[in-house]
């Protein structure tokens, strides 16, 4: 509405008056202002939209780097390692086997077979008893790369087959 009250004036036979200019100048910048402000609250809230990467995974971090692990490869984790896994990623992004290297103090793998990460057989009891022991956070990995571990399903009772 402003440019459309500077038009009008600018196309009357009036000249403009330099406080009408000020007035329209003031309300336009204000309304820029506004528009702007809104903008950057926008791209605030949006920053919580992470990348798909972050999205579907634990997010480990340590000093001033993290990485990604997938959902459910978190084994076993101490509570004094409660926070070391976050929602939001901050410092460097470094890749599994860098982070991994750099944080043995606090981290442990476990080799998973394929069978475990489907979920068709479970991790051995007396394997979990070990890592309550330790202390560290156990990632689940399959060839030395982090792996989901799905909740082993068990087996279901077949039914029996009768004899004729």
């Amino acid at each position: 509405m402003p440019v459309k009250m500077i038009t009008m004036a600018m196309h009357s036979n009036r000249a403009l008056n330099p406080l009408w200019v000020l007035l329209v100048s003031l309300i336009c910048t204000t309304i820029m202002h506004t528009q702007v402000a809104a903008e950057q609250q926008q791209q605030e809230n949006s920053k919580a939209k992470l990348p798909h990467v972050y999205r579907n995974a634990h997010i480990l971090i340590s000093r001033d780097t993290h990485t990604v692990v997938p959902l459910r490869s978190i084994i076993y984790q101490p509570s004094k390692n409660q926070s070391r896994v976050v929602e939001l990623p901050s410092g460097k992004f470094r890749f599994w086997p860098a982070f991994l290297a750099k944080n043995r103090d606090w981290l442990l793998t476990f080799e998973v077979t394929l069978d475990q990460a489907k979920g068709e057989k479970p991790i051995p009891e007396s394997k979990l008893e070990e890592f309550a022991k330790i202390h560290r956070t156990v990632i689940a990995t399959y060839r030395q790369n982090p792996i989901s571990v799905r909740p082993y399903k068990g087996k279901e009772d077949s039914p029996s087959k009768t004899q004729q």
